[in-house]
C-alpha cells in the first residue's frame, strides 16, 4: 500500500515505472497488501496503464503497530496479505517478472519458490538495505535481514545508480524513470523562493532548512506531507516569512510549483539515493550539505555543497546568481538528466532479457493438453478452492512451449503464431476453447 502514497521514493517509482514499461508496450500489475482508496494518485497509476490487484480480505496491522510501538519490525500480517496478492495476481495473469517495491515484499516473492521461473527483482529504496551506518525506524536486527535477504540465490538486485550498484557483488544499475517526464522541459518564468521537498523527519533535516530561511529571509516553498504541513506551517508564521506550503502534489501542479522557485536546499542526511534532489537539480540551482554519501550517486558538476555555516551566504549568492531560468539551464543539467533518462529503459529491458525461465521438457503437464487457452480460464477449470503454487509453476515451466499474449486484462498461451485474441469489454473473449 505504500506504493501509493505520491510523496516519497517508493510511489513516485511505481508511477513512473508504469509509465515507463506501458511506454514500451509491457503490461504492468500493481499488486498490494490492501485495496487502494480512491485517490487523484492511484486514478494516475491505472490511467498510465496498470492493473491493481490486492487480497480479498485484509489481515489489520494494529497488532504489529501496538507491539512495535518505538521501534518497527517486519509486520507479518502485510506479508501473509502480499502472499495472498499475488498468489490471486497468479490466479489471473502470467508474468516475467515479479519488482519488489518494498522490503517486506521482498521476503514474500523470494520464498513463494518460484524464482526460477519469474525473474524476481529486489529494488533498494531504503539506505539500511545498501549501509550499515545509517539510522532509519527499524531495529538494527531489521536492518540486518533486509541485507540479508538479497543474499538469497537466484534472484535479482535492483539499484537506483552506479555508485550504489558498486555496494553489491552481483547488483544491477536499474535507474528510476523520471518521475514527472514534463519536467525534463524548459520552463521561462519568473522565480522566487526556496524549494525543500520531503517530510518533517530527522534524515531530511527540516530544521536546517527553517534556520536556513530565518537567516536568509527569503521566501519559503515546501513541498510534503499533509500530515506535517502544519509543522512547517506554524513555525514559518512565527518568523512572519513570504512562504507556501502544498501536500502530496503530482503532475501540472508540482511541475508548476518546482519551477516557480529560483533555488532548492536539500539538508538530507539520510537518502538511498535522492529522488527529490534528482527533480530539484532539473530546473534550479540546487544546494546539499558536504559530506552526505548520498551524494555519490549525482554528477557534482550539477549541484552545489555548503556548510551549516556557510549555506545562508552560498544560498544568497546563488538567489541572485541565477535570477532567470535560462542561467540555469545554460549550466546544461537539463540536458545531463535527459540523456541519463533516454538510457533508462534500456538497462531494464535488459535486465529482463538477462533472466532465463526454467524450462521443463515433460509432456504430461495439464496446461499441454491444450493448443490456445486463456490462463484465466484455465486455472478455474482446475476447480481448485486454494490454488496451489505447483499449479502455477506448471504452466510457467510450459509457457516456452506457447506464444503468450498479453492483453489489459488476460494472458492467452497459444502454438497458433497467427492468433490473436478478440475480447469484449468485459475482457473476456468472444468465443469458447475447446
Amino acid at each position: 500500500y505504500q506504493t501509493l502514497i505520491p510523496h516519497g521514493g517508493i510511489g513516485q517509482f511505481a508511477k513512473s515505472f508504469v509509465e515507463l514499461m506501458t511506454n514500451h508496450g509491457i503490461k504492468v500489475d500493481i499488486v498490494t497488501d490492501k485495496e487502494p482508496q480512491d485517490s487523484e494518485f492511484v486514478t494516475s497509476i491505472k490511467d498510465a496503464g496498470a492493473n491493481f490487484v490486492y487480497p480479498d480480505t485484509s489481515l489489520p496491522y494494529t497488532t504489529h503497530s501496538a507491539i512495535f510501538m518505538y521501534g518497527d519490525s517486519y509486520c507479518y500480517e502485510r506479508m501473509a496479505n502480499f502472499r495472498n496478492a499475488i498468489v490471486k495476481a497468479l490466479s489471473t495473469n502470467l508474468y516475467d517478472a515479479i519488482v519488489c517495491n518494498t522490503y517486506e515484499s521482498i521476503q514474500v516473492a523470494t520464498t513463494l519458490g518460484l524464482e526460477d521461473c519469474i525473474q524476481v527483482i529486489a529494488y533498494t529504496h531504503l539506505e539500511s538495505q545498501i549501509f550499515k551506518d545509517t539510522k532509519n525506524p527499524f531495529l538494527h536486527s531489521v536492518n540486518d535481514m533486509m541485507r540479508k535477504q538479497l543474499e538469497v540465490s537466484n534472484i535479482t538486485i535492483g539499484t537506483q545508480s552506479k555508485f550504489n550498484q558498486l555496494q553489491f557483488n552481483n547488483a544491477l544499475e536499474l535507474p528510476i524513470p523520471f518521475t514527472e517526464p514534463n519536467l525534463l522541459k524548459e520552463f521561462h518564468k519568473p522565480r522566487e523562493g526556496v524549494l525543500f521537498i520531503g517530510r518533517w523527519e530527522e534524515g531530511k533535516n527540516p530544521e536546517l532548512y527553517l534556520d536556513l530561511i530565518e537567516q536568509t529571509k527569503l521566501p519559503a516553498r515546501i513541498i510534503t506531507h499533509a500530515n506535517v504541513a502544519k509543522k512547517f506551517d506554524d513555525r514559518l508564521k512565527k518568523m512572519g516569512i513570504d512562504y507556501q506550503i502544498v501536500v502530496g502534489v503530482t503532475g501540472k501542479e508540482k511541475i508548476d510549483f518546482i519551477t516557480g522557485c529560483r533555488v532548492a536546499f536539500n539538508p538530507s542526511t539520510v537518502e538511498s539515493y535522492g529522488l527529490a534532489f534528482l527533480e530539484q537539480m532539473s530546473q534550479l540551482p540546487t544546494v546539499a550539505l558536504e559530506g552526505m554519501r548520498w551524494l555519490e550517486n549525482f554528477n557534482s558538476a550539477y549541484y552545489f555543497i555548503t556548510t551549516k555555516k556557510k549555506m545562508a551566504e552560498t544560498v544568497l549568492l546563488l538567489y541572485e546568481q541565477y535570477e532567470n531560468a535560462s542561467d540555469w539551464y545554460v549550466q546544461g543539467a537539463l540536458t545531463h538528466i535527459l540523456a541519463k533518462e533516454n538510457d533508462c529503459f534500456h538497462k531494464w529491458n535488459e535486465c529482463f532479457n538477462e533472466f532465463e525461465a526454467k524450462q521443463s521438457n515433460s509432456k504430461t503437464a495439464k496446461i499441454c493438453e491444450h493448443d490456445t487457452v486463456c490462463y484465466k480460464e484455465f486455472i478455474v477449470d482446475l476447480n481448485r478452492n486454494i490454488l496451489c503454487i505447483d499449479d502455477i509453476r506448471s504452466v510457467l515451466t510450459n509457457k516456452h512451449k506457447y506464444a503468450t499474449i498479453y492483453t489489459d486484462d488476460n494472458t492467452y498461451l497459444s502454438k497458433d503464431p497467427n492468433f490473436t485474441p478478440v475480447e469484449n469489454r468485459s475482457g473476456l473473449q468472444l468465443f469458447e476453447f475447446i
